[in-house]
C-alpha cells in the first residue's frame, strides 16, 4: 500500500475514533449521573448520529480504496501540531454548543413550532461545524483544500451514497424484533448457567433481568447495525475486487461472517449484563454500552478479513497452494 493512501486511511480512522471519544467524553457523565437536562429525547433527535457516523466511516474507507490510485498522488504535509490543537479545541467548543442547543428543548419545554425548527437547524449546523474542525485538525487545512478541489464530483456522489445507506440502515433497523428475540433466547440460556434470570416481554420488547439489573433487548441490541455494516463491507469488497475474488469462497465466507457478527453481538450483550451485575449498572449502560459495540465490530471485521483474504482472492489462494506443495 502506498504511503499516501496509508496515511489517508489512517487519518480517516483517527477522525472516526476522535469523534467517538468526544461523544463518550460528553455523553458518559450525562448517562452516568442521569443529568436529565442534557439527555437526548425524541424531540431533539434530528437523526441517529451513531448510525450516521458508522455509515460515513464505511463510505470514507471505501472511497479511499476505490480511488486509491488518485489518492496516492496527494502528499500529506507535515503535521502542524499548533494548528491541529487549535482546531481540535474549536471542535470541542462547538460540541459544547451543540449540547447546549439540544438541552434548550428540555429547559424551555420546546415541543414544536418555529422554535423547534430553529433548534434542529442549530443542531445540524453545530454538528457539521464540529466535524469540519475535527477533519481540519486531523488532515490539515491545506490537504483538505486540495482534496476537495480535485474530488468535487466524487465527494458529491459519496455524500449521496452515504445518505442512501443511512436511510437503508434505518429501514433495516425496523426488522429488529425478529433478531432481538433470537438474541434474547440465546442470552437467557447462557446467563442461566450462572445467574437466576427473569425473561419477559414488555410492550413487544424482550427484557432480561438479574436481581435489580434489567436490560431491554431493543433495536440497538438486536445486532442490526453490525449485520448491515458487515453486509455493506462485503458488498464494497466485491465491487472493488470482483475480478480477483473466488466467488464460491466469497459467498461461503460471507455467510459464515454474517453469522459470526450475530454472535459477536450476543457476546457484547452477555458481557454488558455481566458487567452490570458484577461491576456497576451505571458502568454497563454508560461506558460499556456506548463503546463496546463498535470496538468489538471493528476488531472482529479486521481479524476476519485478515483470515479470509487468504481464501477469497484467487492469486493469494494459488500462492498458498503452491507454498503447501513445496
Amino acid at each position: 500500500m502506498n504511503k499516501n493512501l496509508k496515511q489517508f486511511l489512517t487519518k480517516t480512522v483517527i477522525l472516526v475514533v476522535l469523534i467517538f471519544v468526544t461523544r463518550f467524553f460528553f455523553q458518559f457523565p450525562i448517562e452516568y449521573f442521569n443529568i436529565t437536562l442534557f439527555k437526548q429525547t425524541a424531540i431533539n433527535t434530528v437523526f441517529n448520529k451513531i448510525a450516521g457516523l458508522e455509515v460515513l466511516a464505511l463510505v470514507a474507507v471505501f472511497f479511499g480504496l476505490y480511488y486509491r490510485k488518485l489518492i496516492d498522488q496527494f502528499d500529506h504535509p507535515r503535521i502542524n501540531w499548533k494548528a491541529a490543537v487549535i482546531f481540535l479545541i474549536l471542535g470541542e467548543i462547538i460540541v459544547v454548543l451543540y449540547y447546549l442547543i439540544r438541552a434548550s428543548t428540555n429547559y424551555y419545554n420546546i415541543t414544536g413550532g418555529f422554535q423547534l425548527y430553529v433548534v434542529w437547524l442549530g443542531i445540524l449546523v453545530t454538528l457539521a461545524a464540529a466535524f469540519i474542525f475535527f477533519a481540519i485538525a486531523v488532515f490539515g487545512l491545506d490537504y483538505l483544500k486540495r482534496f476537495i478541489k480535485n474530488f468535487k464530483k466524487e465527494l458529491v456522489i459519496a455524500a449521496i451514497i452515504t445518505i442512501i445507506l443511512y436511510f437503508l440502515l434505518i429501514l433495516f433497523q425496523n426488522q429488529w424484533l425478529f433478531f432481538s428475540r433470537g438474541v434474547s433466547n440465546i442470552l437467557y440460556e447462557l446467563l442461566s448457567l450462572f445467574y437466576p434470570v427473569n425473561y419477559y416481554i414488555e410492550e413487544v420488547t424482550p427484557v432480561l433481568s438479574i436481581a435489580s439489573f434489567g436490560v431491554f433487548i431493543g433495536p440497538p441490541c438486536s445486532g442490526i447495525d453490525s449485520m448491515f455494516l458487515f453486509t455493506a463491507f462485503f458488498a464494497a469488497l466485491f465491487a472493488l475486487d470482483h475480478k480477483r475474488i473466488n466467488k464460491a469462497w466469497y459467498a461461503l465466507m460471507f455467510v459464515m461472517g454474517f453469522i459470526g457478527v450475530y454472535f459477536v453481538n450476543v457476546l457484547r450483550l452477555f458481557l454488558l449484563i455481566v458487567s452490570g451485575v458484577e461491576i456497576s449498572p451505571k458502568f454497563a449502560v454508560g461506558l460499556f454500552h456506548t463503546n463496546a459495540g463498535w470496538v468489538l465490530f471493528i476488531i472482529y471485521f479486521l481479524c476476519y478479513y485478515l483470515i479470509i483474504r487468504k481464501f477469497i482472492y484467487k492469486d493469494r489462494f494459488r500462492k498458498s497452494k503452491a507454498t503447501v506443495k513445496k
